[in-house]
């Protein structure tokens, strides 16, 4: 351990199309307020965000946190992960569900919990996809919504994360069929057609909606949600389900809990965590409890 500030912000400058970047300036000031001492540390890329957490939390940092979306927070608590130092969200990027599940949603709200910061071990989630191997904080999808999330980041015009997400589901649908899936939730095996799976830790994906509604981020337990097969027109009506989370009612849904998650598909299917693409199908989940420290606010799930 080294002699370095208590609290280093990791900035993804690119997040939230360059709003992170934008905000530094209101962080800084922000802790000034607060007279919170803090350093600031700016990324170049996805790895060297990694490897920035990572040096901050070898220097003795007791919190790093990451200004940006989903995607910044899950490179640094891969950074972070077995140093002992906590991670803290500071909510910048497009969909920031991390930061909401936390209680830290608001930016401001993220600035005031690094006064008094209060920390909770939450679980992780190790992913592994061929030779990929990585951990998530938040949720993770393979089928429909990862393929919305590849139209999305291709996507030039961006509408807010959720209406980015609405514009990105219908070019999607119009081209999407559903695929054969082997899935084995602990000793748990289902065969079926099915849109999507969703694996995850947190409760909200996309900006907002609430996918795995029942999930907690520190029971040591995944949450699934199977989506079968259905018509195109009844996928629509009744996919405004989910930001409420009633989804989970719908007779062709199904929503699962287990330590390990086994997925494997009939045709090539990207998966996503944390927002961000990771690999192909077959990939396994495991839950890694009280893996990483994260300070939360008040309404932390």
């Amino acid at each position: 351990m080294g002699d370095g500030p208590d609290l280093v912000v990791v900035a993804n400058p690119t997040a939230g199309r360059g709003r992170a970047g934008r905000v530094i300036g209101e962080v800084t000031t922000g802790l000034h307020a607060l007279r919170v001492p803090h350093e600031i540390r700016v990324s170049e890329s996805g790895p060297d965000l990694e490897r920035i957490a990572r040096e901050a939390a070898e220097g003795g940092a007791r919190i790093v946190a990451a200004l940006g979306g989903d995607g910044t927070a899950s490179l640094a608590a891969n950074g972070l992960l077995g140093t002992g130092t906590a991670l803290a969200a500071l909510p910048s990027g497009t969909g920031d569900d991390f930061a909401k599940a936390i209680g830290a949603g608001r930016l401001q709200t993220a600035i005031e919990l690094l006064a008094n910061p209060k920390t909770v071990a939450l679980d992780v989630i190790e992913v592994t996809t061929g030779a990929e191997h990585r951990h998530i904080v938040n949720i993770a999808s393979a089928g429909f919504d990862s393929e919305v999330n590849e139209t999305a980041n291709a996507m030039t015009i961006r509408v807010g994360a959720t209406g980015t997400y609405v514009v990105a589901l219908f070019k999607t649908l119009s081209r999407f069929s559903p695929a054969a899936f082997s899935i084995q939730v602990d000793d748990q095996h289902l065969d079926l057609d099915a849109m999507l799976v969703e694996v995850g830790n947190g409760r909200w994906t996309g900006g907002g909606m609430k996918v795995l509604p029942a999930a907690l981020m520190n029971d040591g337990l995944l949450d699934v949600c199977l989506v079968e097969a259905m018509s195109k027109s009844g996928f629509l009506r009744s996919f405004p389900r989910v930001f409420t989370g009633s989804h989970t009612s719908h007779p062709k849904v199904r929503m699962l809990t287990g330590r390990r998650v086994q997925i494997e598909a009939n045709r090539r299917i990207q998966v996503y965590g944390d927002g961000e693409r990771i690999g192909p199908l077959p990939t396994i989940f495991q839950i890694v409890p009280a893996a990483l420290p994260v300070v939360v606010g008040p309404g932390a799930k």
